[in-house]
């Protein structure tokens, strides 16, 4: 490796794209140079990152010379995001039920009073016979009648219940009744039941960690002073020169903690209630019905407030703030001229309306306080609600353009579809009704060019 790395420099004192190639098929993992304008000693030096994250496996990252000599070794950390399951403990079963009585009118003429119960009952079983008996050959006058009861002054007729029912939700359906109540009106009286376990017991739990997100950003940074063909941009992970002249490393890096509901944006609802919650009260969260949540979960995300720049041994040197609740790594770039230092940062964040929005924010760094201050913000797309109940709209907030439409693609990159923007619109409502659930990438294209993407979750 070290011939190699030596033709590398016979070719090309400073840092050349052909010896970055070089070096990466030689290396095999994600490779960056420090050119010798960002090095104290003029001396150009690599930075071998063994991970995605850009650490090695023990969590440091470290910088060679050409010679593969160590120059400087960082420990960084990582962040660990991360949901606690919870769940209440059985203790045994019990029944539900539940009775929804449907009026289908009143019987006004022939009727007996309630005075006389038998004969009221009698008339009620000879009326169900006549109207409904010729289509339920079912319905004889004796199954009427052994299927009937009185309870006070309300008559009850058992009605047969099969699996092709034209009643709603049969899969709890237990017992359909025709019904006479006091005030002669008449109708059915459908009972449903279910057995569930009961969850009264002791919590326990689980917890989940998400992907690890690492504290150090490399950042773009770019010495206007100083353009030429290969510095109009660097990715620069470390630097002596470029945010000071003394001799230690600087770097840039997340200002953020681990912090409960961080980042833990809130599930919409469209208002939907399938069978079990609407006739026993049984959702996700409250698997018996007893209105008492017995299954939760507790969100630990990341709480990114801040980018800062650092020195190698922890001093800070500029502090850049950012908007609450940012999600994601942000996306920065740096640029220095010999007497001011800006920065522009894309993050995205979830506002005060739990709207998805993307933004970036323009700083002005004052060298001499290290105080970032805001000079511009714009706010491309926003997008709420996220995460969307599926067959729940998603409204985007989008830019202005002459020529707009937005496409919803999978994670695979397929278009699932593609929806048009009218002119002098601000927003466009996105259906789900299509979609299962899972995350979507919503692309708003402008003017012919992709200028944002938000990822929306469907649940």
């Amino acid at each position: 490796m070290k011939k190699l790395l030596s033709l590398c420099l016979m070719f090309s004192v400073s840092v050349s794209a052909f010896s970055q190639i070089l070096v990466k098929e030689m290396d095999n993992a994600d490779t960056r140079f420090i050119p010798g304008a960002y090095m104290k000693n003029g001396e150009a030096a690599i930075y071998f990152s063994q991970d995605e994250y850009g650490y090695d496996s023990n969590g440091y990252a470290e910088i060679f010379d050409f010679e593969l000599e160590p120059i400087k070794k960082f420990s960084f950390n990582y962040f660990h995001p991360y949901t606690v399951f919870e769940s209440r403990q059985s203790t045994g079963t019990k029944e539900l039920t539940k009775t929804l009585t449907r009026e289908n009118g009143v019987w006004i003429d022939g009727v007996p009073p309630t005075s006389d119960m038998e004969t009221r009952k009698e008339a009620l079983i000879q009326m169900i016979y006549e109207t409904e008996g010729v289509l339920n050959p079912a319905l004889t006058l004796e199954y009427l009648r052994s299927n009937a009861r009185v309870d006070g002054t309300t008559i009850y007729i058992g009605m047969p219940v099969n699996n092709d029912s034209w009643y709603e939700y049969p899969e709890y359906l237990k017992s359909v009744e025709y019904y006479l109540n006091p005030d002669n009106k008449f109708g059915y009286a459908c009972n449903y039941s279910t057995t569930v376990n009961i969850y009264n017991g002791d919590w326990t739990g689980i917890t989940s960690y998400d992907g690890p997100v690492r504290n150090l950003i490399v950042a773009k940074c770019c010495d206007v002073a100083n353009l030429n063909d290969w510095n109009g941009g660097l990715y620069l992970p470390f630097s002596q020169t470029f945010f000071n002249d003394d001799e230690k490393f600087e770097y840039v890096r997340l200002k953020a903690e681990i912090a409960e509901g961080s980042n833990g944006p809130s599930v919409s609802t469209d208002g939907r209630q399938d069978a079990a919650e609407y006739l026993f009260g049984i959702t996700s969260s409250d698997r018996d019905g007893d209105g008492e949540i017995d299954i939760r979960s507790t969100y630990f995300g990341l709480h990114i407030s801040g980018i800062e720049i650092v020195t190698e041994d922890g001093n800070i040197v500029y502090s850049i703030p950012l908007a609450a609740d940012c999600v994601n790594t942000p996306r920065v770039q740096i640029f220095k001229s010999d007497n001011h230092i800006l920065a522009q940062i894309e993050y995205d964040w979830y506002n005060s309306d739990n709207s998805y929005t993307h933004t970036t924010r323009f700083y002005r760094i004052d060298k001499t306080s290290g105080v970032a201050k805001v000079v511009r913000e714009e706010n491309k797309v926003s997008a709420a609600p996220n995460p969307a109940t599926a067959g729940a709209s998603v409204v985007l907030t989008i830019p202005d353009g002459s020529n707009r439409h937005v496409e919803v693609s999978n994670l695979n990159g397929a278009r699932m579809a593609s929806y048009n923007i009218e002119a002098g619109s601000s927003q466009v409502s996105i259906p789900t009704a299509n979609l299962s659930s899972g995350m979507y990438l919503f692309s708003v294209i402008v003017d012919g060019k992709k200028v944002d993407t938000c990822k929306i979750i469907i649940r």
